[in-house]
């Protein structure tokens, strides 16, 4: 019986080995976004350009299914929090499901999904960080240079919501909307 469990874990084992592909990866990301602060009832928008890098950790298995961690680190032109003039950089973890179209084995379009947890240092209000929870649509391209190297390319429409903070008798609302642009690689082992 030991003999036969043995067996199967083997064999299951060799098989997802077979079916799965690890990867590691880098995008250079740009981002256009709007943020919507709210007090009581009064809502003011704010356009607030980014850009950062994100760094990638993932598995491709059956049919162009991918699932990737990341760690993205972004910085803001200008301070998302209005108090605070150093509010500007944001770390994020998260998880994409991503999904490829194999249309040449070279060449694959892609859609994907994602959910992300980050945090910004703030100063001047009743905690020392904001949170935010985001989640994103995306699609784009990849191409495969060698079996082990790719290159990509995408758009990501993304939405954040980040934590109340207050500042007085005053809480403020912060929300966030964008598109982001990026280039990328992942190199397989």
């Amino acid at each position: 019986m030991l003999g036969i469990i043995l067996l199967t874990s083997i064999a299951t084992t060799q098989t997802l080995a077979e079916e799965s592909d690890l990867y590691v990866g880098l995008d250079i990301v740009g981002s256009s976004n709007t943020f919507t602060r709210k007090v009581g009832n009064v809502s003011v928008d704010a356009d607030n350009d980014s850009s950062g890098f994100k760094l990638k950790f993932g598995t491709v298995q059956n049919e162009g299914w991918r699932v990737q961690g990341y760690y993205l680190h972004e910085t803001y032109d200008k301070p998302v929090f209005l108090l605070d003039n150093e509010s500007d950089v944001l770390n994020e973890f998260g998880l994409d499901i991503i999904k490829g179209f194999e249309v040449t084995p070279k060449f694959s379009p892609f859609i994907q999904a994602g959910l992300g947890f980050g945090s910004m240092k703030v100063q001047g209000y009743d905690r020392s960080s904001a949170n935010e929870v985001s989640f994103k649509l995306g699609a784009g391209l990849m191409y495969k240079v060698t079996p082990a190297f790719e290159l990509l390319a995408g758009i990501d429409f993304q939405g954040r919501s980040w934590s109340d903070i207050i500042v007085g008798p005053v809480t403020l609302e912060t929300s966030e909307s964008s598109s982001k642009l990026y280039l990328g690689a992942n190199l397989h082992f």
